[in-house]
């Protein structure tokens, strides 16, 4: 059992450093790039959605799956394709640093990375320094645990075919294993020409809807539910509170573990103030500037 939790989001990833090709996009720019790379399906979509989308993705992405359900699976193979791109370099960012910190303390295996993020910076990070990761429980001695809870650009449905000619709407849900390749590569080769499904990744909109897969991330998430309620500490990096994601901010309110946050002060105080009872410790608004509080925090 990990007593350390570690949450991040899109706000971790952004502010990082070391990434290549360019720093990851937080959500408020993540059309225009998608708008850019992919002008034939994201770029050709009907005004009224782009000025959404533009604006609120997750409310862009709602107006998508009511009116254009059938268009999804093919929008979020490109998304995955957009994600696996970015990675780490020459050892440098945060993550690897976090890493390095916590594998040189001896206490990297009592560590549960988690992540609300689709792309796979964290995973390259870990690999590059030699470690093997696990996706789906945190008991191996020889891997460390990292937990997408919202799936990830890299995870494919095992065991369910379905090629490139198939089209299916939102109401239609594939279950079945997952597979998940930390190769940019095979990632493309898997979304461009080997399946018709969308990767095993949650809707980018409020409900984290999943239509491939679910059952296998619902019971990761009930699974790291648990493990937040008996943990020691919990630090959540570059997350927003979202009050519609009950599955993580439930767990996180009702702990006793020491929670710590960094990311936007005034959403994170307000969050504070209305739904947690526990020990809640504010450590910065960037993961660069907060990190010697982060490491103080875990007695590094």
């Amino acid at each position: 059992m990990k007593d350390i939790i570690f949450l991040f989001g899109a706000g971790a990833s952004y502010g990082c450093g070391g990434v290549i090709p360019e720093q990851p996009p937080l959500g408020s720019c993540l059309y225009p790039a998608l708008k850019e790379n992919y002008p034939a399906s994201w770029g050709s979509l009907s005004p009224h959605i782009v000025k959404k989308i533009s604006s609120d993705f997750e409310q862009g992405m709602k107006i998508i799956y009511d009116e254009l359900g059938s268009a999804i699976p093919g929008l979020m193979r490109e998304l995955a394709v957009y994600l696996i791109q970015f990675r780490s370099y020459n050892k440098s960012t945060l993550y690897n640093l976090l890493i390095a910190d916590l594998n040189e303390a001896g206490i990297l295996h009592k560590t549960l990375f988690s992540t609300l993020n689709y792309d796979c910076i964290l995973e390259f990070c870990l690999a590059e320094m030699g470690h093997n990761i696990s996706y789906f429980d945190d008991d191996h001695i020889d891997s460390v645990p990292v937990w997408k809870l919202h799936g990830s650009s890299n995870m494919f449905s095992h065991g369910v075919q379905a090629g490139q000619g198939v089209s299916y709407g939102t109401g239609v849900t594939f279950e079945g294993g997952v597979e998940a390749f930390l190769d940019s590569d095979r990632v493309i080769q898997k979304c461009l020409v080997e399946t018709g499904l969308a990767p095993v990744m949650c809707l980018y909109m409020e409900g984290k809807i999943l239509n491939v897969s679910p059952s296998i991330i619902k019971s990761l998430q009930d699974s790291w539910a648990e493990r937040v309620l008996s943990a020691s500490s919990v630090f959540c990096i570059g997350v927003r509170p979202m009050l519609g994601d009950s599955h993580i901010w439930d767990p996180i309110s009702q702990t006793d573990a020491s929670v710590y946050f960094v990311g936007n002060q005034s959403e994170i105080g307000e969050w504070i103030e209305n739904n947690r009872v526990g020990t809640s410790t504010y450590l910065g608004n960037r993961f660069n500037t907060a990190y010697s509080s982060i490491r103080e925090r875990i007695n590094l």
